[in-house]
């Protein structure tokens, strides 16, 4: 099976039911995601310990650089090989070798603009950080239509495994650098070696190899498609990093280095657990996007679990910033708290703000997301832009306070059409806001009388702000939906334990 005929069609799982996809693709997801975020955790944890902030703020400097570049590599064909209902062997190759040429194109560009980019920045450092980091856009772009199969074929388990060991890889690696020669080539190496082995978990899994350059039949169709999602996502690098070079720029490597953990420590987190959710989500709502019960039922129950889970722990860590980053970073970054603190708000409303990529890539809105994102880019840029005037801090507060206005005209143009209508706004999407921000504000105004002891402070404020979450989930109907799903999955799950040990007696 190395190679297939290229007119062949590439396999598409069907099934009756898709709940039980739903829920072993989450749980696989969930297991990568402990393990992921857990290397995050660790990473920010320990790496605080052995790196200075210029190290990191080095790295931050040159990691909108390589997100910007890498837009133009993927192009958005990763999300059309799932998302296509019919897709043969021989538009997968030409993808393949259209990812692998603008690779090699984008690789040579940045190894040539190094010394400009460190001009820039007034780093002289940084010209052979970026050229090695620019070596990792090939590596990547190597494994990039194998990890796009995986998803096509919904084999969550696998995803997880390459997902947690590519975390592993990196941590371990840039752990160990730093140990012998702490500097940013420790964060530079861990990228790398984790780059080398996703791709090579990912060719081992997959049979399929591409064969010589060509460009099938229906290749224009999927670039058009791979179009919108790389003019949303070049929107979105502006108001995702354009807060770092400004604040490079301005304020310095040691200000970034501040702003970076405060960011890694907060934000970074979820966007680790919505990106991989989508990896479930976007291949189960493309197979029955043309049944609008099943879409609906499908998304509103992992959207709900999904807040559930994450939400309560974010209003918690925002509301005790001043305990939280002092506690898991080290008393030398407490100057990183009160950014700790803004950023939070901004990411109560992004686990209700990033299930949107999901309806608009599933049902093929690909031109309306790109749109969304031009329009909310220069709505965010100019917040960056009045708030870096005034500092760091200011800055993460501009960022929070339009993330938050952004939230409902998104929804609100994602529902206009499709079959999650605009009564999802009421009934799903507010319940859940307001459920978030009573839990903030509890914790928030209540933390000051917690124990002194931070991590007995942590962990009662964290246990409140899940209480709070709940009892207002239960005022609303939809709230007490996700309650009864998270009982009948708990219920699910203990049978479940309990069946091999009855056996085991009989």
């Amino acid at each position: 099976m190395a190679q297939r005929a290229l007119h062949e069609a590439v396999e598409t799982v069907a099934h009756d039911s898709y709940k039980g996809t739903v829920l072993q693709g989450s749980f696989y997801t969930g297991l990568s995601q402990g393990v992921t975020v857990g290397c995050q955790i660790a990473s920010v944890l320990i790496l605080s310990r052995l790196l200075m902030p210029a190290d990191f703020g080095r790295i931050a400097m040159i990691g909108p650089v390589i997100a910007f570049l890498s837009m133009f590599k993927e192009m958005g064909l990763l999300q059309a090989v799932i998302q296509k209902k019919s897709l043969t062997y021989g538009q997968l190759n030409s993808l393949f070798w259209i990812n692998m040429g603008v690779s090699a194109v984008l690789t040579i560009f940045l190894i040539l603009m190094a010394p400009l980019i460190a001009q820039f920045y007034n780093e002289p450092d940084l010209i052979w950080l970026i050229r090695a980091m620019a070596l990792g856009m090939m590596l990547t772009a190597l494994g990039a239509q194998h990890f796009a199969l995986l998803n096509r074929r919904m084999m969550f388990g696998r995803i997880a495994i390459n997902s947690g060991m590519v975390a592993l890889a990196t941590l371990a690696t840039s752990i160990l650098w730093a140990l012998v020669s702490p500097s940013p080539w420790a964060l530079v190496a861990g990228t790398l070696v984790g780059g080398i082995v996703g791709s090579v978990m990912v060719w081992v899994w997959v049979a399929w190899r591409p064969s010589r350059p060509g460009l099938a039949p229906g290749t224009t169709d999927l670039l058009g498609f791979g179009a919108g999602i790389t003019g949303f996502k070049l929107a979105n690098f502006l108001s995702r990093n354009l807060d770092s070079i400004l604040i490079g720029r301005v304020w310095g490597s040691a200000q970034l280095g501040f702003y970076d953990r405060a960011y890694k420590l907060i934000l970074f987190p979820l966007n680790r657990v919505a990106q991989p959710l989508s990896l479930v989500m976007v291949p189960v709502l493309s197979r029955v996007q043309d049944e609008p019960e099943r879409y609906a039922r499908a998304f509103f129950r992992v959207f709900g679990l999904m807040q559930l889970a994450i939400l309560p722990g974010v209003a918690a860590m925002t509301g005790m910033a001043e305990t939280a980053v002092p506690f898991l970073l080290g008393a030398q970054w407490a100057d990183s708290a009160p950014i700790f603190a803004a950023l939070g708000i901004a990411a109560l409303a992004q686990p209700l703000a990033n299930p949107t990529g999901w309806l608009f890539v599933s049902q093929g809105r690909t031109t309306e997301m790109a749109f969304w994102g031009l329009a909310s880019a220069v709505v965010t840029c100019g917040a960056f832009l009045w708030g870096v005037q005034y500092g760091v801090r200011e800055l993460a507060l501009a960022y929070a306070v339009v993330t938050l206005l952004k939230l409902f005209p998104l929804w609100a143009l994602v529902s206009r059409k499709g079959p999650i209508g605009r009564d999802s706004l009421g009934k799903h999407i507010l319940p859940v806001f307001c459920a978030g921000l009573t839990a903030y504000a509890v914790v928030w105004g209540s933390h000051s009388g917690l124990p002194d002891t931070a991590s007995l402070k942590l962990l009662m404020g964290t246990t409140l702000s899940y209480l709070v979450f709940v009892v207002v989930l239960t005022f609303s109907s939809y709230g007490r939906e996700i309650l009864v799903e998270v009982k009948q999955l708990l219920i699910q799950a203990a049978r479940t334990l309990r069946r091999p040990r009855s056996g085991k007696h009989a």
